[in-house]
Parts: structure tokens; C-alpha cells; sequence
């Protein structure tokens, strides 16, 4: 009796294999593992890839960035120079502007000669 059950049992699953696809059915019972391997495989490789891309623009936006500011800098600088160099000619005139200026109102000496 056990070895009837048996028999039927076995025809039953061979039927249902063979309506299922027979040898296909097989295969992916086969190689499920190394198919769900292939599939992680592939999402990491998607997943490496948006990243790589993003990691690229933010390199490129941080490179453009670099450029400006050395670009500001660069001008700061100019700026500065310019400024210390008015402010030493500044000095200068004023220096200058000493030598004729009179301390006394009303100097007949001054130059010019505006009454204080």
C-alpha cells in the first residue's frame, strides 16, 4: 500500500514538473541561488552606478566652485592692493598738503588763501 502511495506520489510530481516545464522547473530549482545572486548582483551594480553619477556631478559642482572663488579671491586681492595703494598716496598728499597748510587763521602765507 505505502509503496502504491509512493508510486502515485511520484507519478503525480512528475506530471505537474512536466505540465510546469519539465526540464525549466528543474533548472530554476537548480539554480535559484545562483539567481538570486545574478539579481543582487545587478541591483548593486545599478545602485553603484547612481552613485558614481552623483558623486561625479557633486565633483564637478564643487570644482566649478573652487574656480569662482579663486576667481573672488583673486579680485579681493586686486581690490586690495589698489586700496593700499590710494591709501599711500593719500598719505603722501596729506603729507604734502602739511607742508602748506598754516596753523594760524587768517595767515597772509596760506596757499591757498581762504581767510582761516
Amino acid at each position: 500500500m505505502t509503496a502504491e502511495i509512493l508510486q502515485i506520489v511520484a507519478t503525480t510530481t512528475a506530471t505537474v514538473i512536466g505540465a510546469v516545464g519539465g526540464w525549466e522547473a528543474i533548472k530554476y530549482f537548480i539554480n535559484r541561488d545562483t539567481n538570486h545572486r545574478k539579481a543582487e548582483a545587478e541591483a548593486d551594480s545599478v545602485e553603484f552606478d547612481v552613485l558614481r553619477q552623483a558623486t561625479e556631478f557633486m565633483q564637478n559642482q564643487l570644482k566649478e566652485k573652487e574656480e569662482r572663488f579663486a576667481a573672488q579671491t583673486e579680485l579681493v586681492r586686486k581690490q586690495n592692493i589698489e586700496i593700499l595703494e590710494l591709501t599711500k598716496e593719500k598719505g603722501r598728499l596729506e603729507l604734502e598738503l602739511q607742508k602748506y597748510r598754516c596753523i594760524k587763521a587768517k595767515c597772509p602765507h596760506r596757499e591757498p588763501a581762504n581767510g582761516f
